[in-house]
């Protein structure tokens, strides 16, 4: 080999054919690799992160995310903690990060494994944490049932398996309705071996893909391997190499009342503590709080005084409302609290106790952006005196 007059490396033909041949049946020499090249011009991009706990910002947009866990430790309930705080800006310590940038945000829910009862059950649950009426449709949080996806055979006789329709089902729904995060649970179900290298490499690619193409959040809901903390399956070892975050839920029984831990597993930004939530029994499809919020919140003011206080003063505002003319109305006039700090908190546990509801979206008037808010009478006694 030698180099011209600008130092650029001649090759020689017996050269160039020597090197053409080296691994030849790997086909890569006629490849062009500067579509691909990174241009030192272009301007780092700071993660655009979808949620944080207690100011530590995790899943960014276009990366995709885990969660896992025994069955039965809480996986379902801890993502539905992740699509509230999405939905409704924040859930307990959680927060959505990205309400400047996309200030109505979009959840699309993908149910692969559940009967329909118990996905009704997280959609009332996700709603009754956001304080929505659970039999109104929106269009800013999308359930997708895909367990009863049929196989489908074409008129060659040729079957395409179930597994592969409900990944092209997720696909369209993605396209459908352009979430900001999706989550599919469970992940498994889009595969048909969740040992097999190839299958299981090719799914994780394109939800990578996927996630880069819109810039969007994917989450993905795997189990562990009975009594071991690594996710099932070959499916579960590439998932773990590629996800940005890994959460991990475990389920601890102590006096009869069980206690549910969400652990940060990988992070590759700044570690998340861990935290820990029960599970309230709200009518039969349960709904989590998260201990420490429940500490810190009622420190000052409880839950049931603020109940009493609601069930005093609720007819000195006048319906529908916003969160604001509540928080001045009662709290602050009626019930003399000054400190903003001492309201907000206030007003978080009327809505995540659901005191009051938000109206429903085909209520707004012209121009109106978010929702008013009812007293919810099933849960407030409106004839009840101080």
């Amino acid at each position: 080999m030698t180099e011209d007059n600008n130092n650029i490396p001649i090759i020689d033909a017996a050269a160039e054919a020597e090197e053409r041949a080296f691994l030849s049946g790997d086909q890569w020499f006629d490849l062009d690799v500067e579509p691909w090249r990174l241009d030192f011009q272009k301007q780092y991009s700071a993660p655009r992160y979808t949620l944080s706990w207690r100011g530590v910002p995790f899943a960014p947009l276009g990366g995709i995310h885990a969660i896992t866990g025994q069955a039965g430790n809480g996986k379902t309930m801890t993502l539905a903690q992740f699509m509230s705080a999405i939905l409704n800006g924040e859930f307990g310590a959680l927060r959505y990060e990205l309400s400047e940038e996309v200030e109505h945000p979009t959840v699309l829910y993908i149910d692969t494994e559940m009967e329909e009862a118990n996905t009704i059950a997280v959609k009332n649950r996700v709603m009754t944490m956001c304080g929505r009426d659970i039999r109104t449709n929106y269009d800013d949080f999308v359930v997708i049932m895909l367990r009863e996806m049929p196989e489908m055979t074409d008129s060659k006789g040729n079957k395409t398996p179930a597994s592969v329709m409900r990944w092209r089902a997720t696909l369209k729904a993605i396209y459908q309705y352009r979430p900001t995060a999706v989550f599919i649970d469970g992940l498994l179900d889009v595969v048909a071996d969740f040992n097999d290298n190839k299958e299981c490499q090719e799914i994780i690619y394109k939800c990578m893909q996927v996630a880069s193409f819109y810039g969007i959040s994917v989450w993905c809901i795997v189990h562990q391997n009975p009594g071991g903390e690594k996710l099932v399956g070959h499916l579960g070892s590439f998932l773990e190499r590629k996800v940005t975050d890994i959460f991990q839920t475990k389920k601890e029984k102590k006096d009869g009342e069980a206690t549910f831990t969400v652990k940060q597993l990988k992070a590759r930004g700044r570690d998340v503590e861990d935290w820990q939530f029960k599970v309230l029994p709200v009518d039969s499809w349960g709904r989590p709080e998260q201990l420490e919020a429940i500490i810190k919140a009622d420190l000052k003011y409880n839950a049931e005084q603020i109940k009493m206080w609601i069930e005093s003063y609720h007819d000195k505002v006048v319906y529908p409302a916003t969160l604001t003319e509540i928080r001045n109305k009662i709290f602050k006039e009626q019930c003399g609290i000054k400190s903003s700090d001492d309201l907000q908190q206030c007003v978080k546990i009327a809505t995540n106790r659901t005191f009051f509801i938000p109206q429903s979206t085909d209520e707004f008037e012209e121009g109106q952006k978010k929702p008013k808010y009812y007293i919810n009478t099933e849960v407030i006694d409106t004839t009840k005196p101080f």
